[in-house]
């Protein structure tokens, strides 16, 4: 019988994983929201440094597949990519450090700040966008301090809430780097494709001992992954061209911020 829970185990993972890096790929988002929550519900995994190595590093091969694609079809400013980089690497580090001095407390910070702080995205996406809405022909104004300081916590948020922080970084290019919707995604994703390496990197140092060996264990599950991610991730994207327009593309991206965030809510009550 346990044999039997182990392959259907292993079936939910594979096709979430699908599915998740599938949906996330077109609105520049790695798909960390989900990728933890699946394996610690579904695959029982505990929230911990090895979790996060492990949902960074398909959020990495999410915006690699994805922003790939969107580099293709110029979707993307890499002038802007490289200043927010200036924020986001140090906060990546920064966050990898918070992860390893707070671990015994590390899973209650861990479900209350996705609830504060995805609340609080969702929440200042739909004011910014209602209100972008209504201001009629009003030039869009590049903010660099703004779009780097936004970076940085998006950088922190990656290492700590084990994300892409494509939920960070697409706000910060698309309201304070003045980009369209399209640029800011394929911007965003493009940001995640660099600071996630050094996030799990960072996160990589400060493993302990039991932990790297339980990823050595997992290697071949994880390396099947990886492969199941990129392909998820470059259809997503090259389907998401053809279906979403820029408007839908920002209502898809907060509602599934939104199912994000009840998730949490719920488990944090229950």
């Amino acid at each position: 019988m346990s044999w039997v829970f182990l392959v259907v185990e292993t079936v939910l993972i594979v096709l979430g994983v699908l599915l998740i890096s599938f949906l996330f790929a077109p609105i520049g988002l790695g798909g960390g929201l989900l990728y933890v929550p699946l394996f610690h519900y579904i695959g029982d995994w505990e929230i911990d440094q090895k979790l996060i190595i492990v949902s960074l590093l398909l959020s990495a091969i999410t915006s690699y597949g994805s922003g790939l694609e969107h580099r293709k079809k110029g979707y993307h400013n890499d002038e802007l990519t490289g200043i927010a980089l200036w924020g986001a690497i140090p906060g990546a580090l920064i966050g990898a450090l918070f992860v390893f001095t707070t671990q015994d407390q590390f899973k209650s910070i861990f479900k209350l700040m996705s609830i504060i702080i995805v609340g609080f995205v969702i929440s200042k996406m739909v004011k910014r966008i209602t209100s972008t809405n209504l201001e009629e022909g009003a030039e869009p104004e590049i903010q660099l301090v703004k779009m780097t300081s936004l970076s940085a916590f998006g950088g922190f948020l990656s290492s700590v809430m084990a994300i892409g922080a494509g939920m960070i970084y697409v706000p910060a290019m698309k309201f304070f780097g003045a980009q369209n919707t399209r640029k800011a995604i394929g911007s965003s994703l493009n940001i995640m494709m660099i600071v996630v390496p050094f996030a799990i990197f960072a996160h990589f140092i400060l493993l302990e001992s039991y932990q790297l060996e339980a990823i050595k264990k997992e290697l071949l599950f994880l390396t099947a992954l990886v492969l199941v991610t990129f392909v998820g991730a470059k259809s997503g994207a090259i389907i998401g061209f053809k279906l979403f327009s820029e408007p839908m593309l920002m209502r898809v991206f907060i509602a599934v911020l939104s199912i994000t965030w009840v998730n949490y809510l719920i488990d944090v009550i229950l």
